[in-house]
């Protein structure tokens, strides 16, 4: 449904919109928000505006249909779009930070944060749908049985090293940062190999696509490379890789020597997985 379809019964936008759409921070303020954007039309020329688009970042305590209420009330209209960026697409988080303008922010860092997070989020889409069209667009693709033996010798030499550190305790990197970005690094290494492994096996022999790390690992799981004891060890990963590289929550220390603990036999156990799969697949 368009524009016009969904606002056809509904009056234009209030002659003053532009000095209503001024009231909006303090309005916002009422309300339990990290974030808030205006983005759309309303943001690039309120006197052409067809709708107005708002996109906010929901702190605890938020009610949808108050603010709702309450932005329908100062801005004299109900061509509202109001967007939550928890469940918001990447590309709407995107046009959303990158077009619209900032109203309210609980600190300029928390904007900050939260807006470099949304830049990494659609680099890692884009580059998504770019290796997807030029395989879907490429005719046949066969597995590239040297990349997957390289890259698990790669993921056995990382978990040699993780394994040096075996013993080192959140208390440990709370007071060392070198030791900390050193551990943080080589499970980010480690995580980031075995997804490329992953995504290249889903592509290249099951035309399989997902969209999100978990996901990898789910159809993995369904497909039978990964075994279901392997797949409940590897759950939750893909978030854990994405809080290392954004650095957007802050990072659980305890998590991260848990994690430590058990990495380098989860990823030999994958390697295994994955040549024991491979050796079973004709050449």
């Amino acid at each position: 449904m368009g524009i016009k379809e969904r606002y056809s019964r509904l009056r234009p936008l209030p002659p003053d919109i532009s000095r209503r759409l001024e009231a909006l921070p303090a309005v916002l303020a009422g309300h339990p928000l990290r974030l808030a954007y205006l983005f759309g039309s309303a943001a690039r020329d309120p006197a052409t505006a067809s709708d107005v688009d708002l996109a906010v970042l929901p702190a605890d305590g938020f009610s949808y249909p108050g603010l709702y209420a309450d932005l329908s009330t100062a801005l004299g209209t109900d061509r509202l779009d109001l967007a939550d960026l928890r469940c918001a697409s990447v590309l709407l988080q995107w046009e959303a930070v990158t077009t619209g303008r900032l109203l309210l922010a609980a600190s300029p860092a928390e904007a900050v944060a939260y807006e470099r997070l949304v830049r990494a989020r659609y680099r890692d889409h884009r580059l998504r749908w770019g290796h997807r069209k030029r395989i879907s667009g490429g005719g046949s693709m066969a597995i590239r049985r040297d990349f997957v033996h390289e890259s698990l010798a790669d993921l056995d030499q990382v978990a040699a090293e993780l394994e040096k550190y075996a013993g080192v305790t959140a208390q440990a990197m709370a007071r060392d940062l070198s030791l900390r970005w050193t551990v943080e690094r080589g499970l980010l290494a480690g995580l980031t190999i075995l997804f490329t492994v992953c995504e290249h096996i889903l592509a290249a022999h099951f035309r399989r696509y997902p969209e999100t790390y978990e996901g990898l690992l789910q159809d993995l799981r369904h497909a039978g490379v990964l075994p279901p004891a392997l797949y409940e060890r590897l759950k939750g990963s893909g978030g854990f890789r994405n809080v290392l590289v954004h650095e957007y929550v802050r990072v659980d220390l305890g998590q991260v020597a848990a994690a430590l603990r058990g990495a380098p036999a989860t990823f030999r156990e994958f390697a295994r997985a994955v040549e024991e799969w491979l050796a079973s697949v004709p050449e």
